[in-house]
């Protein structure tokens, strides 16, 4: 009888147990559903993100981002995916928007235009950091510009690899003034520092917050940037 009970009394706490997994998973999932409509997310049918666009994907599963000098580099560690399904690519969207949405830090970037004049103050900063001297001879000196370029040093080739990329300050005669334009960047306001990142991104509106997808900044994507509600950053 004893035995019997015991046996009864496992099974009821199993029961519950379970049902409290199954109430929880369903609190949690009904949370991501209502945050990703709160942050105004794209649909798959209506993102612009990499894994749905292109033939490869670079999957970004740790990142570091840091000033070098007058430079920004960033070195991103993932997996290098060719022609992937259909349903792994928009597995890889929903997962974005998860990850977004349960990252404790709270990491995010906005994308910002900074002007010709700005982008020079700010190549100047970037000297200051890394040599404590201010450059007043050379931003004193009218012949010159700045403009900033993007560069990839590193592309992957293999199934883990790293992509290593690279945003620079270049000098250029005033004569050139039609190749000093404003640069669209996404900032990383905790850094103060712009993301070497490429494509899409740049085309969305500025002001525009993209959530991290994991704990460093360049872990972003398309697929959660705040597109339809502008939320205040938290």
């Amino acid at each position: 009888m004893n035995e019997t009970e015991r046996i009864r009394g496992l099974i009821f706490a199993t029961g519950i147990a379970i049902g409290t997994g199954i109430a929880a998973g369903a609190a949690l999932l009904r949370y991501v559903r209502h945050e990703i409509q709160r942050r105004g997310y794209p649909s798959w049918e209506e993102c612009q993100c990499d894994f749905k666009s292109e033939a490869t994907i670079f999957q970004v599963w740790h990142s570091r981002h840091e000033q070098r000098g007058e430079t920004v580099v960033s070195h991103e560690w993932g997996v290098y995916l060719v022609q992937p399904a259909r349903w792994l690519r928009h597995l890889l969207h929903t997962i974005a928007q998860m990850g977004a949405v349960l990252n404790p830090g709270g990491r995010y970037v906005e994308r910002v235009t900074l002007s010709p004049q700005d982008a020079y103050l700010f190549a100047a900063i970037l000297h200051a950091r890394a040599t404590n001297e201010d450059e007043e001879e050379e931003a004193s000196n009218e012949r010159y510009m700045i403009v900033w370029r993007r560069e990839v040093l590193h592309y992957p080739n293999y199934f883990f690899d790293a992509c290593i990329r690279r945003l620079y300050p270049a000098h250029v005669s005033t004569e050139n003034k039609a190749r000093a334009e404003a640069l669209a960047v996404v900032w990383d306001p905790r850094t103060s520092l712009p993301l070497p990142t490429e494509g899409t991104l740049l085309d969305t509106p500025v002001g525009t917050r993209i959530d991290a997808i994991g704990w460093t900044p360049t872990q972003i994507s398309y697929c959660t940037a705040r597109l339809k509600n502008q939320v205040p950053a938290f």
